[in-house]
């Protein structure tokens, strides 16, 4: 018997071991459209179309947010397309996607850990008060929850993203590529390096989820009623919310990029915390300082945003359809 099992032909199956592999395939799929799991793959999936589309946005609006992060320095750009020009120019296309790589593995177990927490409050709370959709301060608390989890995953991909995307082209180029600026920052500051601007960080991630999913499933809603889930209410709500927490945030937003962008040495840093960075943004550039770069930051939002949630609705739907 042995020797008829080893010159078996590979396709030849008995029917026992064909059922074996359906039921384990099925075990598979069961497993895959779990909610959670189903969360997470759609999350993930979400996270690079946003980055995909939205970084080029993101390195204009970060250049813009830290320009005046040097005293005595007069701006080097006048506007957002005046940036992009520039980049371009001194870099090429390339330069508007520098630092792509840690955000995008970054935002895969952001956008991930974000819709598998903001699912578990958003169960949670249902159960408390029999099923009922949330409102909109529910989804406030239940994003910024996800948020302040996601502030632990972004926090060094942001930081090390802003370290690269704020310096300029030429001989003061400090980091040579996105791993020498990983290996320059821990060598100076060990993995505590890692999460530089980690209380400007936490407080825009939760506020910033929080209001996104506030606004999102306000809109959507209203947009689609009977939750058909298709591509247009769900781009527009998604757009729409994406517009309104950005603008919010995004004073909170430049503090946080500028701390961030920050020398690594903490002796040698110019802002100690987020009021102090804020009161000496205000005193070079006035409020101006806080809008930089909000141009380039909603035009990220627009059709990142939106892609992101079309994205993730589309995929948990393809999951639960297989």
């Amino acid at each position: 018997m042995a020797l008829l099992e080893s010159i078996r032909p590979s396709w030849w199956i008995t029917s026992e071991e064909r059922k074996a592999g359906v039921q384990a395939q099925k075990s598979g799929l069961e497993l895959v459209k779990t909610p959670r799991v189903k969360t997470i793959i759609s999350g993930t999936f979400g996270g690079i179309s946003l980055i995909t589309i939205g970084h080029p946005f993101d390195t204009v609006k970060v250049k813009l947010q830290t320009q005046g992060c040097v005293a005595a320095q007069a701006p080097l750009y006048s506007g957002a397309i005046d940036c992009a020009r520039k980049t371009v120019k001194s870099e090429g296309l390339g330069g508007l996607y520098k630092g792509i790589g840690p955000p995008l593995i970054g935002q895969v177990f952001k956008s991930a850990c974000l819709f598998t927490t903001h699912d578990e409050v958003k169960t949670a709370i249902m159960a408390r008060n029999g099923g009922k959709p949330l409102t909109a301060a529910e989804n406030f608390v239940a994003g910024a929850m996800g948020g302040g989890v996601v502030a632990l995953v972004e926090t060094p991909t942001e930081m090390f993203k802003s370290k690269m995307q704020a310096q300029q082209s030429g001989s003061s180029v400090r980091y040579a590529s996105t791993l020498d600026c990983v290996r320059q920052v821990t060598r100076t500051s060990g993995l505590r390096g890692w999460y530089q601007g980690f209380g400007a960080s936490a407080l825009t991630c939760c506020t910033a989820n929080g209001l996104f999913f506030a606004g999102y499933f306000s809109m959507r809603q209203w947009l689609d009623p009977h939750e058909e889930r298709k591509p247009l209410p769900l781009f527009l709500s998604g757009a729409s919310a994406g517009v309104v927490f950005t603008t919010l945030i995004f004073p909170l937003d430049t503090i946080k990029s500028t701390l961030m962008a920050d020398n690594s040495h903490a002796t040698h840093r110019q802002y100690n915390g987020v009021i102090d960075c804020a009161k000496k943004l205000y005193a070079r550039q006035g409020f101006r300082a806080f809008t930089q770069g909000i141009a380039p930051s909603l035009l990220r939002a627009t059709p990142g945003l939106g892609m992101l949630v079309v994205t993730v609705e589309t995929c948990k739907k393809t999951i639960e359809g297989l």
